[in-house]
């Protein structure tokens, strides 16, 4: 569970500053947050980029070589 903490407090044995945001268990990170220490976070869910539409050019009519007429000699 992600947490931001309200206060300061003691985190296995480690302190903590008000404002840092923690990765920590879910039972503790319940009992921070019911004891108004710290809101949960909600991560949002990184959107990807729609791949990019492919773009379809016109296919252009080849023209036939010009080809010399035939005359008699």
């Amino acid at each position: 569970m992600k947490v931001k903490l309200i206060r300061g407090v003691l985190v296995a044995g480690l302190v903590k500053k008000a404002g840092s945001t923690l990765e920590i268990e879910d039972n503790i990170g319940r009992m921070l947050i019911s004891s108004g220490k710290a809101n949960e976070v909600k991560e949002t869910a990184v959107k990807k980029a729609a791949p990019a539409a492919k773009k379809v050019v016109a296919a252009t009519p080849k023209e036939k070589p010009s080809t010399p007429s035939k005359e008699t000699v």
